[in-house]
């Protein structure tokens, strides 16, 4: 019984692009559009009552300083509604929806780490 071997090869390429918006960013900029706009869409607003509420302004601020701007929101002294602003308008903005989702992918990995109970001894934060 003869037996015909197929060889399929498949080839693909994938290129990880670092997020550059970190020099882009201008808070005085974001927070006039944040001013002109209205957030109170219905995904938005629920993510602002959760930064709120679950959140503290040390924990905003990480998650700002992850996308590269929390040093700005530092040096122009914004409150606890003010980041929550300008973190919620980032996030809604469709161009840094692959950042976003890799910024949550990891948070839930890091709950995940902590909530080990081997695993949450190696997690510092």
């Amino acid at each position: 019984m003869a037996t015909d071997e197929h060889n399929i090869s498949i080839s693909y390429y994938i290129e990880e692009v670092e997020n550059e918006l970190a020099g882009e960013i201008n808070i005085a900029e974001l927070m006039a559009e944040i001013d002109n706009s209205e957030l109170n869409d219905d995904l938005v607003f629920p993510k602002m009552i959760n930064y709120n509420v679950n959140f503290t302004v040390k924990e905003l601020l990480l998650i700002c300083d992850y996308y590269g701007f929390a040093k700005e929101l530092k040096n122009s002294k914004c409150n606890k509604e003010q980041i929550i602003e300008i973190l919620v308008s980032f996030e809604s903005d469709p161009i840094n929806d692959d950042i976003v989702n890799k910024r949550q992918t990891l948070w839930f990995y890091i709950g995940q780490l902590k909530n080990d109970k081997f695993m949450k001894k190696y997690v510092l934060w």
